[in-house]
């Protein structure tokens, strides 16, 4: 099996492009990335995690066999990421499970939708202070698969941020926290399940079909089609609801699912009540991102423990995003051109006119040979 890791700098955003075989890929990624997962793992508050897993022996190894049972792809992935890094998987996999063993997680996220002409996804990247500077957009090419980019978190699941795919599927998801979870599948697991999937419809299907443990909750749409979804899921529960027209927004609770599955954090309810009150006079992507980048970032201070790593917002239209990091210049692209990893065209389309070129910088990595 042999794998190929690209490295690449465009601007202020870094982009790691994969392709190979599931296993190889995975391997040659951990491999890669050792350092970075080694500090998100140092870095990332274990212990609550770790008394967790030990006070509900059951229900984590429940939870870790129906993941590997109903998502063995994805289980896989870990298993390999962590074999190429040279870290225990199991300190992976209680990462991957930290919304999945009761309420308190710390994670975030806010998505803010328009639906209209045009129609408008966008989402901010909440995440620890640790993953600043280490996160960035990777895009997956595994052999028989669709493309895949996300923004990803050393040592994660690619799965449980924002989603961009060569179906031309955008989402982005925001954790909820579910206070009694359910003996089921992580919910990173049924997010990178779903990413497989060719339209809104078929992805709303596979979420209502894979019950997941802890909560998480999608905003949805599709190159092409002005549309918006928004499904919220827990355990057995999904809410689907189709925006019809206008703004769009969630943050970490539930609007739709019952109360009792979670518990709304103050944060949360005070970006809600931000969001609940935008009102664009002419809503475009140079909006959306001044309203995801202002009213409602987060700088992990004044007792915040989380901070905005990352925003991206998607026209839904015409297939143009825009990403911009912490503290840096924003990037342009395009769906296809980012699920695909066309660094050509992503670098031409913000000055670089080959990589290697102004803007770009590209370090080929050995391939992974494995048997």
């Amino acid at each position: 099996m042999v794998a190929t890791v690209r490295e690449h700098r465009i601007g202020d955003v870094r982009w790691t492009v994969v392709s190979g075989s599931r296993e190889a890929a995975f391997r040659a990624l951990g491999s890669y990335a050792a350092g970075d997962i080694r500090t998100v793992l140092a870095g990332l508050p274990s212990w609550p995690l770790a008394e967790r897993a030990r006070r509900s022996p059951v229900l984590f190894r429940a939870v870790e066999s129906a993941s590997q049972v109903e998502h063995p792809d994805a289980y896989a992935e870990l298993m390999a990421l962590a074999a190429g890094a040279g870290v225990p998987f199991d300190d992976l996999l209680l990462a991957n499970l930290r919304g999945d063993l009761g309420a308190g997680d710390g994670t975030g996220c806010t998505d803010l939708a328009w639906v209209g002409s045009p129609s408008l996804l966008g989402h901010n990247e909440d995440g620890a202070p640790v993953f600043d500077g280490i996160g960035r957009l990777l895009t997956l090419l595994i052999d028989g698969e669709p493309g895949v980019c996300v923004w990803w978190y050393p040592g994660f699941l690619p799965a449980n941020t924002v989603t961009l795919t060569t179906h031309g599927l955008v989402w982005g998801i925001d954790s909820v926290s579910v206070v009694t979870p359910s003996p089921c599948a992580g919910r990173h697991f049924v997010a990178r399940t779903a990413q497989r999937a060719s339209s809104v419809a078929e992805a709303v299907s596979v979420l209502r079909s894979r019950p997941s443990a802890g909560g998480f909750a999608y905003t949805m749409g599709q190159v092409g089609s002005p549309a918006v979804t928004v499904v919220e899921k827990a355990g057995s529960e999904t809410a689907v609801t189709t925006v019809g027209s206008g703004l769009s927004w969630h943050t970490n609770h539930f609007r739709q699912l019952s109360p009792q599955w979670d518990v709304a954090p103050e944060e949360s309810l005070a970006r809600a009540e931000v969001c609940a009150h935008l009102a664009p006079a002419a809503p475009d992507a140079k909006w959306l991102v001044s309203a995801l980048t202002g009213e409602v970032y987060r700088s992990a201070a004044g007792g915040d423990p989380l901070m905005t790593l990352s925003t991206v917002v998607t026209d839904l239209a015409d297939g143009t995003v825009t990403v911009v990091p912490r503290g840096g210049a924003p990037l342009h692209a395009r769906v296809a051109d980012l699920a695909s990893g066309d660094v050509d065209a992503v670098g031409a389309l913000n000055g670089a006119t080959a990589p290697g070129g102004s803007g770009v910088s590209v370090e080929v990595r050995p391939t992974w040979e494995g048997p």
